[in-house]
């Protein structure tokens, strides 16, 4: 009877386990895409978008480490002042809660996947100059 019992709980556990990577799926893609993936670009002038735009083509034609040496402008339009992590999160808005740029950001940021994203995102903003 035990080991029924220690099968049934094994069994659970893993239900569980598979069930929360279910869930996640979403987390588990690249979390650049993952993030920038249906948020909303927040900015308030025709000069923070361009920043923007500069970064986001950075992250397209820059390699890793040079991206991550670069700075951008803050809100006020002070040069040099946010990594371009921090540019992402103070004007984009993820479309879900609990949505983080990850921990290897200067890698996923040139994956496939980010990649395509960062392209739309910046043939919306051309649009809208």
């Amino acid at each position: 009877m035990n080991h029924i019992l220690a099968r049934t709980m094994v069994f659970l556990l893993l239900l569980t386990v598979l069930g929360s990577g279910l869930a996640e799926g979403k987390t588990r893609r690249n979390p650049v895409a993952n993030y920038l993936k249906g948020a909303e670009l927040q900015c308030e002038t025709v000069e923070q978008k361009a920043n923007i735009a500069t970064a986001l083509n950075d992250a397209l034609t820059l390699p890793g480490d040079t991206l991550a040496a670069r700075h951008y402008k803050n809100y006020q339009g002070q040069e040099g002042q946010w990594d371009l992590p921090t540019l992402l999160y103070r004007h984009f808005v993820p479309d879900h809660a609990g949505a983080v740029l990850g921990d290897h950001f200067y890698r996923d940021v040139k994956a496939r996947e980010a990649q395509q994203v960062i392209r739309q995102i910046l043939q919306r903003i051309q649009k809208e100059k």
